[in-house]
């Protein structure tokens, strides 16, 4: 069974206020409820129309709306939701949290419209000094969400078993002689420059396999070069063969 993703109705939203309701879940998950004055009370396709375009810029991206007539009352529906949806995926992908990355720079350059038409006049000018904060924060919230998409992305990579598999980084030259910090990560021997932009002790490996170790119960798993010279300097009673 299928339902409309997105509802616009009209109608009273306050005492003697007439106006518009939107209502709605993003692919995201998130709910969406936003209320706003009528725009042309006087004449109402122009009032629809405006209506239609004030529902895409809320909801971030145009869309098709059809009008619906139920037991004499008007509304537009967008979008298609199954009954069989789960708003919230129980494990997000990379894509679908870059998609709320796009959901965040239509809100930040819809701040950002709003601080301009404040400055736009000096009775209100000096309203919107907190708004250039607020779109900063945003350009924040991006760059959070673009660093979390990469970091699922190597969770993902690992998981068909064609790449090393081990739940924490490696320098692939030197083993395990990482360190880091803030979202940035280093070797520490003293002859090896490489530096990760990422938390690479937190993720798991992806690394080509190039070796088998087996413990001393018989237990095998395959691991790559880094991870291979670190098992060789503390495995006891085990192996590490090369493929």
């Amino acid at each position: 069974m299928t339902f409309p993703r997105y509802k616009l109705v009209p109608g009273p939203i306050d005492v003697d206020v007439f106006g518009w309701e939107l209502t709605g879940d993003r692919p995201s998950g998130e709910h969406i409820t936003e209320c706003h004055e009528s725009f042309h009370p006087h004449d109402h396709t122009a009032d629809v129309e405006a209506a239609l375009q004030w529902a895409n810029g809320v909801i971030g991206t145009k869309q098709v709306w059809t009008h619906v007539t139920d037991r004499g009352f008007d509304h537009w529906e967008a979008g298609a939701l199954t009954d069989a949806d789960d708003p919230v995926d129980p494990e997000p992908t990379p894509a679908s949290i870059r998609a709320l990355i796009s959901e965040a720079d239509v809100l930040q350059e819809r701040i950002r419209a709003v601080e301009r038409a404040l400055r736009s006049t000096e009775e209100t000018r000096h309203s919107g000094f907190r708004l250039d904060d607020a779109a900063g924060r945003l350009a924040d919230v991006s760059r959070a969400l673009e660093e979390t998409a990469s970091d699922l992305a190597r969770v993902r990579a690992v998981r068909d078993g064609s790449v090393c598999a081990v739940p924490w980084g490696v320098c692939p030259d030197h083993g395990n002689t990482l360190r880091g910090t803030g979202g940035r990560t280093w070797c520490t021997d003293p002859g090896c420059a490489r530096t990760w932009n990422y938390d690479r002790l937190g993720s798991p490996c992806g690394e080509p396999l190039t070796h088998e170790v087996t413990d001393a119960t018989g237990e095998s798993f395959r691991t790559c070069a880094g991870h291979a010279k670190d098992a060789a300097e503390r495995l006891v009673g085990g192996t590490v063969t090369p493929l």
